[in-house]
């Protein structure tokens, strides 16, 4: 229902209201977001500074939270010691009903056992000042172009603090800060509806972000927001497989690049096929490219509407997670109740339609960005028979050394069939890895880099 949601509180709703939210792609950056972002309401990254009148969301105080790193890049709970205040389970879920996503709903409802444990909210993410800097100069210099599809003037931070659409609030979300070269092995496991566990994959993962290199500007960006390069070395049929992709953010004129080694062939190939709903050969169909944390890629296929803010029940701070044995953290039908930690949190609810014309086997969909992140935390999607088809839930990992909060696993659950995924997994392989940007390390995010770093 509409007045479940919550509009922004004093200067930032006078913005909206002024503007809407609900306004086309191409609208610009306005000089009162940078009067909203200094006046103190908001933190430097768009988030309502203030908790809620309850008291059950706090204030956000923009204080790192240390996550005692390890050599291995794993980090461990700030918040081990913490109880749940409290548990939602499928009997008394409809006292809760207003913070539960419908996904979240049909979880409860569909796995013996599901249960939501949730603990004192924390509102953990904090970044450097040089990307709040940013953030800053983007609320006066970012506009969209080209219906939506293209972002222009941003740089090193999120590009509208004060999002007047759903096309803004979902490129905030792509264009969310994730560190500056980061590298991490994860696991793909996929579950049957009957229960059976499979290790699909696991693959040594390398990104570099160039749109967050500190010695960049807008005026000089080459337009290539991150590359991406995955090696794969499990299961043995598949070891040596590799991929490499090029986002941008122009997807009018620059759609996603990629490249494929494929061992049997000996030679790299242009894939043509990583983007949109086709499905990820290694998640057996449970998911595809596109749901990539909860989505990724172009906006051109949808119609993205801007629903406002609502109070949710979302998974959080989730370093916990993240540390424990697979077999601690993946049960039957889902993962773990006991292992996932949920708080109460402000969201962004984005719902994607499909435009006339345009096809994706996701009809519809709905985000729920994180206020704090701008990242995607939970997603439901809807068939072309309008059937709640899938539930997704990314998990925030809380890294106070660098300082940053960012997703990094994910699951997506198919309501229709019993069977999921859970992708992203460092469970069993280490931590994250951040460094500095260096563009020398770009050469190896080439095709070349591929063929020759490809087993043969």
């Amino acid at each position: 229902m509409r007045t479940m949601f919550l509009s922004c509180q004093n200067a930032l709703a006078a913005v909206t209201a002024a503007v809407g939210v609900l306004l086309g792609g191409g609208a610009h950056a306005a000089p009162e977001d940078v009067a909203v972002l200094k006046g103190g309401q908001l933190t430097p990254y768009g988030a309502e500074r203030a908790g809620n009148k309850e008291g059950t969301i706090p204030a956000w105080d923009g204080k790192a939270v240390a996550a005692g790193g390890a050599a291995n890049g794993k980090r461990g709970d700030p918040y081990a010691a913490e109880k749940p205040r409290l548990v939602i389970t499928q009997a008394n879920a409809g006292e809760h009903a207003a913070l539960l996503t419908d996904g979240t709903k049909a979880l409860l409802a569909k796995v013996p056992g599901f249960k939501l444990e949730v603990y004192p909210s924390h509102r953990s993410a904090v970044f450097t000042q040089s990307i709040y800097d940013q953030v800053l100069k983007n609320a006066s210099r970012a506009r969209l172009a080209n219906d939506g599809l293209t972002v222009e003037g941003a740089y090193g931070g999120i590009p509208f603090p004060v999002p007047k659409n759903g096309q803004e609030a979902v490129w905030n979300h792509m264009l969310s800060y994730r560190g500056q070269v980061t590298s991490f092995t994860a696991d793909k496991y996929v579950m049957t509806a009957s229960g059976d566990q499979m290790l699909a994959s696991r693959q040594k993962t390398n990104l570099i972000y160039p749109f967050y290199d500190p010695a960049g500007n807008p005026e000089q960006f080459s337009g290539e927001w991150a590359r991406a390069r995955i090696d794969v070395t499990e299961p043995p049929a598949n070891a040596g497989q590799a991929l490499m992709t090029i986002d941008y953010v122009d997807n009018y004129t620059r759609p996603k690049d990629g490249w494929q080694y494929l061992p049997g062939q000996r030679r790299v190939r242009k894939s043509p096929s990583i983007a949109y709903d086709t499905p990820d050969g290694s998640a057996a169909g449970l998911a595809n490219f596109d749901d990539v944390n909860l989505f990724i890629g172009a906006q051109d296929r949808y119609q993205m509407k801007l629903l406002g803010k609502k109070e949710m029940l979302i998974p959080y701070n989730n370093n916990g997670l993240m540390t424990k044995p697979i077999k601690e953290a993946v049960g039957k039908g889902s993962l773990n109740p006991e292992a996932v930690r949920w708080e109460l949190h402000r969201v962004w609810v984005v719902e994607a339609t499909l435009r006339d014309g345009k096809r994706n086997t996701a009809a519809k969909r709905r985000l729920y960005l994180n206020e704090d992140t701008w990242q995607a935390v939970l997603a439901d999607t809807w068939d072309a028979q309008g059937k709640l088809w899938k539930t997704g839930q990314a998990f925030t990992m809380l890294a106070g050394d660098q300082p940053l909060a960012t997703t990094l696993s994910y699951a997506w659950f198919d309501l229709l069939s019993g069977g999921w995924v859970f992708a992203g997994a460092v469970n069993e392989t280490g931590g994250v890895n951040y460094r500095a940007f260096d563009a020398k390390q770009l050469n190896n995010f080439t095709s070349a880099a591929l063929s020759s770093g490809g087993v043969r």
